[in-house]
């Protein structure tokens, strides 16, 4: 039952031993650090990694916890809520997630602004959100043993990047790890609501193939539209920033002293 363990923790391994792009690179040259790093990560490490899930996620339990409908809603929601910042993460960060080098340019931009690790963050609701989904022993100890491992792995990595990048330092004095530092209390509101309608939905008309879609649109729609809002909310903040420290610099070239 717990066999799932040994594909599980190799991945772990293997995972985190790419996480060293700088070591391997110093050793084998910028090229040859690439290869060991995508080679341990994802040609060994993820897919033993998700075998090991797999294998979790089909054992048979002795032990599981009963849920109800509510709990298994807000799993929903976290996983929704989780898969943003992943794919996001993602997508900004291009070919870097998976094939770092020695060249690296640093990432501060979009997702990055606010929190260096998006990626992980978001993983750490998908797994939470999943555990309460699939509440069985095997799963929760694999979901908490990956929570665990996305904690350790975004500190090596950081290590790593410290090491190809001056500049990283700077970059982790400013922003946080997993969890941004300013979040509006408005901004739960409408994904709150989208996880009570959802519930009010499966309570009504159960699980069906039509309800889930309904379900996921109330979901990933709000979260999505709250993420949008709060960016282009941000964007126009740092324009008419940006905007008057241009205006104050014109005046003060213009008279030669600034503009009280």
């Amino acid at each position: 039952m717990y066999g799932f363990l040994i594909p599980l923790l190799s991945g772990f391994i293997l995972a985190g031993a790419s996480a060293f792009t700088a070591t391997w690179s110093r050793r084998w040259g910028m090229h040859g650090g690439r290869l060991v790093t995508n080679l341990l990560r994802n040609v060994l490490g993820i897919p033993l990694f998700m075998i090991g899930l797999v294998l979790a996620w089909r054992a048979e339990p002795t032990l599981q916890f009963p849920m109800g409908i509510l709990s298994e809603v807000f799993g929903w929601f976290l996983i929704a809520a989780g898969s943003i910042p992943i794919i996001v993460g993602h997508w900004q960060l291009g070919m870097r997630t998976h094939l770092p080098s020695a060249d690296d340019a640093l990432m501060d931009r979009g997702l990055y602004s606010h929190v260096r690790h998006p990626i992980y963050a978001g993983a750490f609701l998908v797994f939470a959100g999943l555990a309460f989904v699939h509440p069985t022993n095997p799963w929760i100890i694999a979901s908490v043993l990956s929570l665990v491992f996305f904690g350790a792995q975004a500190r090596m990595e950081e290590i790593d990047l410290l090491q190809r990048m001056p500049e990283y330092q700077t970059y982790m004095e400013r922003v946080p790890r997993f969890l941004p530092s300013r979040i509006n209390r408005w901004t739960w509101l409408c994904p709150a609501l989208g996880v009570v309608m959802a519930g009010v939905v499966l309570k009504l008309w159960g699980l069906s193939w039509w309800s889930a879609i309904l379900v996921a649109l109330m979901l990933v729609c709000p979260i999505t539209i709250i993420w949008g809002l709060i960016t282009l909310r941000r964007s126009a903040n740092d324009q008419m920033r940006n905007n008057t420290i241009t205006q104050c610099c014109r005046k003060f070239d213009e008279k030669g002293e600034p503009d009280d």
